[in-house]
């Protein structure tokens, strides 16, 4: 039988030795990059990674804050992902020929001082590209999509920012389909997008034969029923039915693209309509239906651009649980449940690439990050309940060597040197809460100084 560590003794480990050493005394320095040349397909080791977003430990952070946020991106090689515009990046082109890096040239040089390997996604548009006037940036229109008529600026725009970074291999196409929604048509916009694909893809490869390259970036929208929506799917289970006009895009994409190295996917487990409808631990099962679906379709190793694994919410009035007094377990350990959910339906599915989005927490996103919101008087950012996991697992499930197991009610990932047990602990209903247990080696943080 697993040992398994109470809540607080969980705690106790994920923030033990905060005045110790992060990484461990072996680590003092980032770890080089991974020798990745082309990410795994189906059956092989999921690599995990990051997206940055709108803050992420830049240059405005005090000291401490920094130190210690970096040496938490830094404890293990991972992905790490950067838009060209927004996200916490200025405009690249915001006049025709007239550029400014200052602010990528930033994210990239973070990247490489965590030792990560940089990921690139080609989104989004300068205004003038979208109708707006030269020199000018309307952030509050930032997911238009360029104008047809613009897709070949965008494509010499993608060109020069891989020709500018050529320590990137890696390329996403546009985010989301953003702008590239058919109101009229009730429908995604796939042949648009594709159009905007295949000029940015060969653009890239002309000046970048090397570059691996990646779309649709789709949403898979999920409902409570068949019933719920007009556009129904095949691909249904606890966590709902999908929607067929998600599908149709990475099916048109695929038949239509000049080429590809991968697809990449995005989905949340709440519904359109009602949220989350069984518990989240079920509701992952999204992630290894899809994965095996697109894999199947394309032949092509799957990425999740982004992922949403949901937890109910807490109870009404509180933020620190997300169960009831008499299994108080605190909401941030159950995100970190879900999320380590997800990651093992993806594994076992044979993803080959999972991107958390921001790695940062933030109180506008209730998904489970690695290091504390950098709030005004923190001295360092601290770890989060996923990051002693997260941390353990990337390299492990990178080379294969993580045992992932159901027994029982538990989820048990192991590898020689530790294991991470998740306890869903399902009850009548939703799942609320979720039990961690982390045997690894410990982790804190060196406090500058």
């Amino acid at each position: 039988m697993l040992a398994r560590v109470g809540i607080l003794a969980m705690v106790a480990l994920l923030v033990a030795g905060l005045f110790g050493g992060w990484p461990p005394a072996d680590r003092d320095a980032p770890p080089a990059p991974p020798a990745v040349t082309l990410l795994p397909g189906a059956g092989d080791g999921l690599v995990l990674g990051v997206t940055h977003a709108q803050y992420s430990l830049d240059s405005w952070l005090t000291p401490g804050q920094r130190t210690s946020g970096e040496q938490i991106l830094g404890a293990t090689p991972m992905l790490q992902n950067q838009h060209i515009m927004g996200f916490g990046v200025g405009n690249p082109e915001p006049a025709p020929g007239s550029f400014d890096w200052s602010r990528l040239d930033e994210r990239m040089d973070l990247i490489e001082r965590t030792g990560g390997t940089p990921v690139i996604t080609l989104c989004c548009a300068p205004d003038w590209m979208k109708g707006g006037a030269p020199g000018t940036t309307d952030w509050d229109d930032l997911a238009t999509a360029p104008l047809p008529a613009h897709f070949d600026d965008f494509a010499r725009l993608s060109a020069t920012v891989a020709k500018r970074y050529p320590q990137v291999r890696y390329f996403q196409v546009w985010n989301e389909l953003k702008g590239f929604w058919d109101a009229e048509a009730g429908a995604w916009d796939a042949k648009g997008y594709t159009d905007l694909y295949n000029q940015v893809y060969d653009a890239v490869k002309a000046v970048r034969p090397d570059a691996l390259i990646g779309g649709p970036y789709v949403v898979l929208n999920t409902w409570s029923s068949a019933a719920a929506t007009d556009h129904p799917s095949e691909m249904r289970g606890p966590y709902g039915v999908v929607d067929q006009r998600s599908l149709d895009v990475v099916e048109y994409w695929n038949q239509h693209k000049h080429g590809a190295d991968f697809v990449a996917l995005d989905a949340s487990t709440g519904t359109r309509d009602k949220g989350l409808i069984t518990t989240p631990d079920k509701a992952s099962q999204l992630y290894a239906d899809a994965t095996r679906w697109a894999h199947s379709l394309t032949g092509l190793p799957v990425w999740w651009s982004e992922f949403y694994p949901e937890t109910a919410p807490p109870p009404t009035g509180t933020r620190t649980t997300a169960e009831s007094a008499e299994n108080p377990v605190p909401l941030d350990q159950a995100r970190a449940v879900a999320t380590l959910d997800a990651v093992a339906r993806a594994a076992e599915a044979g993803a080959a690439t999972m991107l958390l989005w921001q790695p940062e927490a933030s109180d506008d996103l209730p998904y489970a990050a690695l290091w504390s919101a950098a709030r005004p008087g923190a001295e360092v950012l601290r770890p989060t309940s996923l990051t002693a996991a997260w941390t353990w697992l990337a390299p492990r499930l990178r080379e294969g060597l993580v045992d992932v197991q159901r027994p029982a009610d538990v989820l048990q990932f192991s590898a020689p040197g530790g294991e991470v047990v998740v306890n869903p602990r399902p009850e009548s209903g939703l799942v609320r809460s979720g039990g961690l247990s982390v045997r690894v080696p410990p982790l804190a943080i060196r406090l500058p100084g």
